[in-house]
C-alpha cells in the first residue's frame, strides 16, 4: 500500500463516520408505514428545510460529494499501479 491509499483510506472513513452522524442529527420527515398506508399531508412542506436541518441537509450532501470524489480518486489511482 502507498502513501496516497493510506491516506485516502482514513479520508472515506472519516467522511463516512460525518454522513452517519449528519444524517442520524437530522428530523425525522416522515411518519413511517402509516403515512404511507393513509396518507401524508406533508407533501405540501417539501423542500422546505428550515434552520438547522438546513444546514444538516447540505453539510451530508457536500460528504456524499467529496466522499464520491475520493472513492474515484482511489479506483482510478489504484488501477494506474
Amino acid at each position: 500500500m502507498s502513501a496516497y491509499e493510506i491516506a485516502f483510506g482514513v479520508v472515506l472513513i472519516v467522511i463516512s463516520v460525518l454522513i452517519i452522524i449528519f444524517t442520524l442529527a437530522q428530523t425525522q420527515k416522515g411518519q413511517g408505514l402509516s403515512a404511507a398506508i393513509m396518507g401524508d399531508n406533508s407533501f405540501m412542506a417539501a423542500g422546505r428545510e428550515r434552520g438547522l436541518d438546513a444546514k444538516l441537509a447540505k453539510v451530508t450532501k457536500v460528504c456524499g460529494g467529496v466522499f464520491f470524489v475520493a472513492t474515484l480518486l482511489v479506483c482510478v489511482l489504484s488501477a494506474r499501479l
